[in-house]
């Protein structure tokens, strides 16, 4: 039975604001995430991703503001509330000079983790550690660390899950196996997923709504599906087939046009144009052209660019 059963809102932030000194982190943040979702935040560098990350885990309170989860106040209930939050960022949070089996039970016994033994070995084999449990954690690849640290933060089977970059800087084999778990946590056990990742590919796989983040304010929030529908009307991405006698001169007459915005020669018979005009067209010429629907990145990179005069919420 899950608990706060009828409770839909997993997290929800009200006009919530981060400051540190003189530094605004996080300003005047609106959010709702639903249970079951898996959530992308993504944003610049210093945009306010972490700092949600560890206001939702607790380890940072607000400055204003409130944020609640599963419909009841974080703070007033941390006690409580925690146990069903697990936060993964970087492993430095593993005792190095213990083994994986040692990490994961020293924070199974600090968690009093219920089964403890039988889970700590269900993960060491689900996460192929079992070859390395005699190994010191500070031997360990980059990718193994990083699996140990999600295998540490599942001990307690969390209701929500925070990933802080959990792919970041890791190799492609074991970020694969992370992306392949994360769907499954969410797919099996109905655990709401909040992700932030620099990889906006990684995103775009997995998340089933995104929230970008700009200077501490969250510009957009939607699900996947509508922000393509949302600006695919605003980004103009159009791919041109050319015969291959014709591709100097299409790609010059391209070159001539106003509004164009990027050109990216595929081939020689194959060029992807991005414009301004939506009624771009070819027409007089032998080129074959079909729109583009937009990635996240191109989504990403367009609210980036006119974050201060989207005019949406």
């Amino acid at each position: 039975m899950k608990i706060f059963e009828g409770v839909n809102e997993a997290v929800s932030f009200e006009k919530v604001t981060k400051r540190f000194g003189n530094t605004i982190a996080v300003n005047n943040v609106d959010l709702r995430i639903n249970r079951g979702e898996i959530f992308g935040l993504i944003g610049p560098n210093g945009a306010g991703k972490s700092t949600i990350m560890k206001m939702i885990s607790t380890l940072l309170t607000p400055t204003f503001g409130e944020v609640r989860v599963f419909g009841q106040d974080l703070y007033k209930n941390k006690q409580t509330l925690r146990k069903y939050i697990s936060l993964v960022s970087d492993y430095s949070v593993l005792e190095e000079d213990l083994t994986p089996y040692e990490n994961l039970k020293l924070f199974a016994t600090v968690a009093d983790v219920e089964n403890a033994e039988e889970k700590i070995d269900n993960f060491l084999l689900s996460f192929d550690l079992d070859k390395h449990e005699r190994k010191l954690t500070k031997n360990l690849s980059s990718g193994n660390k990083q699996k140990l640290n999600i295998a540490r933060a599942l001990l307690k089977s969390p209701e929500i899950l925070l990933l802080d970059e959990p792919t970041n800087a890791i190799d492609v084999e074991s970020s694969r196996f992370i992306r392949r778990f994360i769907l499954n946590e969410n797919i099996t056990k109905g655990t709401t997923i909040i992700i932030s990742s620099h990889y906006l590919w990684e995103i775009e796989q997995l998340a089933t709504s995104v929230g970008i983040i700009v200077d501490g304010k969250i510009v957009i929030k939607d699900s996947i599906d509508k922000l393509y529908e949302r600006f695919d009307t605003k980004i103009n991405i159009f791919e041109l087939t050319i015969k291959k006698d014709d591709y100097q001169s299409v790609l010059e007459k391209v070159k001539s046009l106003p509004n164009i915005t990027a050109i990216k020669p595929v081939s020689d018979e194959k060029i992807i144009v991005e414009t301004k005009d939506p009624n771009f067209s070819l027409n007089e010429l032998e080129v074959s052209q079909i729109k583009l629907r937009p990635t996240l990145e191109d989504i990403y990179s367009y609210i980036i660019e006119n974050s201060n005069n989207l005019g949406i919420d």
